[in-house]
């Protein structure tokens, strides 16, 4: 089994832009699921704090997390176990992800890297996840990016 797994998408959208659509949870309820999972969102993004993600996928979830480094802009890197996958709450229980941000003018590069799975399950779901969910939170931080321009431009 892979030890980790890497994703790049490349935001029409400055990092300032991306970074807020990845961090702020009002948005991130947006672009991690489906209304109907009903995401809800707890952090304070200080390292060494907790990050909770909880939801209804085909029953109740509960992610939970520490937050490893919150570098504006930059990189945002926390610990993932999910409540689905039964595993004790221990530190060979939960993967790791690292977002790392390199901007580009109005362009941002947002590369996740994903490491150390528990199991071969965990390692296929978070990496077919994954693999939609970046390009769902691509779309999403375009659109608020646009939505922005438009609304500067009409004052």
């Amino acid at each position: 089994m892979p030890q980790h797994f890497t994703d790049t998408v490349v935001i029409d959208a400055p990092a300032a832009a991306v970074w807020e659509s990845l961090t702020r949870v009002d948005k991130m309820r947006e672009w991690m699921g489906e209304p109907e999972m009903m995401i809800e969102v707890e952090t304070d993004w200080r390292v060494g704090r907790p990050m909770v993600v909880r939801g209804f996928h085909y029953g109740r979830f509960e992610n939970t997390g520490v937050v490893l480094a919150f570098e504006p802009q930059k990189r945002l890197s926390y610990t993932h176990r999910s409540s689905v996958s039964r595993l004790a709450d221990e530190p060979q229980s939960y993967t790791t992800m690292t977002f790392e941000l390199d901007a580009a003018g109005d362009c941002t590069a947002l590369t996740l890297v994903a490491a150390n799975f528990p199991t071969p399950t965990i390692f296929k779901h978070l990496e077919f996840y994954w693999a939609g969910t970046l390009r769902v939170l691509k779309q999403y931080a375009e659109r608020e990016w646009q939505r922005g321009l438009d609304a500067d431009a009409r004052s």
